[in-house]
């Protein structure tokens, strides 16, 4: 066959794909038309709940753990708690963000937030579903969250090389934070585009004493703060730090305690709370895309005009 006559077949071959294929996505519902095989949208596309996994605690309580996938290019989302944005049942309802921006990472994760927050179930209510429903641009979405499947079932203890979830504080004599759920700093203030400090300290639990190679090196915490709820994203000083910036000496430290700080600047009053995520990504056996290892703490804010 010459050439030509290749090319003049394959073109033909093409538009009969065309004439079969429209008459095809026209009796596709028009909800499913654009999900998921379509390129993303720069805005208006949907905001997804994601149930990343399920930990069952030494006491017979099990912790759920969600995120979140923002599929527009460039939109960043803020759902207030309330109708379009809520968790069932009720006692769970709050702990959830409201402000969903945008992400692209490699590999597995790609657009998804792993561990924005956690909820724990107590012992005798092991068994409920904990439901999470996100509507917005007319979709509506939720996920349960249940401990039920193997398959979703996480370890809070060491990974392969000994590394663990780090330790964050607000106060080097108050509660601490090893996990996804977190805990709760005292409420601050702040006044609309006065820059307020927000500390916290961190440390790495990672158990290196079996591990010989490893005994003697220091993997370097990152930080990372977030807005979790609130009407409008503040400026932060230092928004990110990862361990190799820090291993230059960004932070200052007390004895293996990293003191981790920045200055954030509120441009609307309102109620907020800023979530920090402290991690241990530099070490060999942790990473993002593996669940582990990183824990939460949230700072409530009070802004006022």
């Amino acid at each position: 066959m010459s050439k030509s006559r290749q090319i003049v077949t394959r073109a033909l071959a093409v538009a009969l794909m065309g004439l079969i294929a429209a008459p095809l996505y026209a009796q596709v519902p028009p909800h499913l038309r654009d999900y998921p095989l379509a390129s993303r949208k720069a805005s208006g596309d949907l905001v997804g709940p994601m149930f990343n996994g399920w930990i069952k605690n030494e006491d017979a309580s099990v912790t759920m753990i969600f995120g979140f996938v923002n599929r527009n290019r460039e939109e960043i989302v803020d759902i207030p708690l309330g109708p379009n944005n809520f968790i069932e049942p009720a006692m769970f309802d709050g702990a959830q963000p409201t402000h969903f921006p945008v992400y692209s990472r490699r590999g597995f994760v790609g657009i998804q937030e792993r561990g924005v927050f956690a909820v724990t179930v107590p012992a005798e209510m092991a068994d409920t579903e904990v439901v999470w429903t996100l509507k917005h641009e007319g979709y509506n979405y939720s996920i349960p969250g249940r401990a039920t499947s193997t398959a979703y079932e996480m370890s809070a203890g060491e990974q392969a090389l000994g590394s663990l979830n780090p330790t964050i504080r607000f106060d080097m004599k108050g509660a601490l934070s090893i996990d996804r759920e977190g805990i709760t700093a005292d409420n601050m203030t702040a006044s609309v585009g006065k820059p307020v400090t927000l500390t916290a300290y961190a440390q790495d639990r990672g158990n290196r004493s079996d591990y010989p190679e490893l005994e003697q090196v220091i993997f370097p915490l990152g930080t990372e703060w977030v807005l979790h709820q609130g009407p409008a994203k503040p400026d932060f000083e230092s928004e990110k730090i990862t361990g190799r910036d820090r291993a230059t000496g960004s932070e200052g430290g007390t004895e293996d305690w990293t003191t981790v700080q920045t200055e954030a600047t509120f441009w609307e009053p309102g109620e907020y709370i800023v979530r920090l995520r402290v991690d241990n990504f530099e070490a060999p056996d942790s990473k993002f895309d593996n669940q582990c290892c990183w824990s939460n703490a949230y700072i409530p804010v009070t802004v006022t005009p």
